[in-house]
């Protein structure tokens, strides 16, 4: 017969000990295979957190209505903050940044990579990040890094066909 000892005050299963009575190869065997089982049991239920989660674990949440123009314009915020646009109109709506924003995030939804490119009229490589929102959809950014970062958010104008383009900007504090 065997028997776990293990820490109540985690919270993940964590084994202290093992106490097994009888010294037959069988019980052994029994032991070794509730070892491997619990093991197992123990990895997958304590790894299944997600590298890059797609909302701030540990700051608040600013909303940044998009419509005719952007409410507000400007947001100041901390470090692990999450900063939503909300796509309050009918039609699809992106934003962009002005600069690379590698390294400096640690959290998205609704944003993917533009990849490494060179800026008009600069030699130097950027990595771009470009939020895609659909009609009353929202995409997030958290920043990690102190700094103001300027962006745009343009979208279609239903019926016109012309595209218009609003500035904003966001203040890491």
């Amino acid at each position: 017969m065997f028997q776990a000892i293990y820490d109540k005050g985690s919270d993940c299963l964590k084994i202290v000990g093992i106490r097994i009575q009888g010294s037959s190869a069988m019980n052994l065997r029994r032991t070794g295979v509730f070892l491997v089982r619990l093991g197992v049991l123990v990895t997958v239920g304590c790894a299944s957190q997600p590298p890059f989660p797609e909302s701030s674990l540990t700051g608040r949440i600013i909303d940044v209505k998009v419509g005719e123009t952007l409410t507000p314009n400007k947001v100041t915020a901390k470090p692990g903050d999450e900063i939503r646009w909300v796509n309050t109109t009918s039609a699809p709506a992106e934003i962009s940044f002005d600069k690379s924003l590698d390294g400096i995030l640690s959290c998205q939804r609704g944003f993917v990579s533009g990849g490494w490119v060179s800026r008009l009229g600069s030699s130097d490589l950027d990595f771009l990040v470009i939020g895609r929102m659909h009609d009353r959809d929202y995409a997030s950014l958290c920043f990690s890094a102190r700094g103001t970062y300027a962006y745009d958010v343009r979208m279609e104008k239903t019926g016109t066909g012309r595209a218009t383009r609003i500035p904003g900007i966001v203040t890491i504090e």
